[in-house]
């Protein structure tokens, strides 16, 4: 199967607190944490990413009633038998990476401060972004979370994994993983004012911006 990168602009969701009316629709144990967030957004974000999941997964052949997930050992949910799947949610939006082979993919509002950068970034990242000038450093560090969240997730650990334990290079035209092998690939894209990154083996997708109805 191809690579699939699904979005989806939460503030349909969010108006009115239509997201109420998806639950239903939802596996019991994301419907659980759905009705643990304290904010509207957050259980919004959740329950998009579900929805988002539920729909790649029947877009697959798979049905709902046998979209039934098991967990690895750091908690990271799966369908036994494939595919993989990542989920990510930030600022507006929730994304689903959908493929054959491991994937992981985030999304990430500009958040990410100096302070956080020198506590968990590789070294020579945190030396790079140094040398930028002021107004880029943001988003570097931006782009920098992103990328290893993403390759995190690829692995299956997510935050297990240290980040500073791997480094990733920016240029103007992409961001590389730098390790002994070609791959796993990184592809960057703008979400409005947020940046995804989808850490994969394959080709670049294209976005694929759905709606619920």
């Amino acid at each position: 199967m191809r690579t699939r990168l699904l979005v989806l602009n939460l503030q349909g969701l969010l108006q009115e607190n239509r997201w109420r009316a998806f639950l239903p629709e939802l596996p019991q144990a994301r419907q659980r944490r759905v009705l643990s967030c304290r904010k509207e957004e957050d259980a919004a974000r959740l329950t998009g990413a579900g929805l988002l999941l539920r729909r790649a997964l029947m877009d697959a052949g798979i049905p709902a009633e046998n979209q039934i997930f098991s967990e690895n050992k750091w908690g990271k949910p799966y369908l036994p038998g494939g595919p993989e799947f990542s989920l990510s949610h930030a600022g507006a939006f929730a994304v689903c990476a959908l493929d054959a082979f491991p994937v992981g993919a985030d999304v990430e509002t500009a958040r990410i401060t100096g302070a956080v950068a020198e506590r968990f970034f590789h070294p020579d990242e945190v030396a790079f972004v140094r040398t930028l000038p002021v107004l880029e450093q943001a988003d570097a560090r931006l782009r920098l979370w992103t990328a290893k969240e993403a390759y995190t997730k690829y692995l299956g650990g997510g935050l297990h994994v240290p980040f500073s334990s791997f480094c990733v290079r920016l240029t103007e035209n992409g961001a590389s993983l730098e390790l002994p092998e070609n791959v796993p690939f990184l592809h960057e894209y703008r979400l409005g004012g947020c940046r995804l990154c989808l850490c994969s083996r394959g080709e670049r997708p294209e976005l694929e911006f759905v709606s619920i109805k």
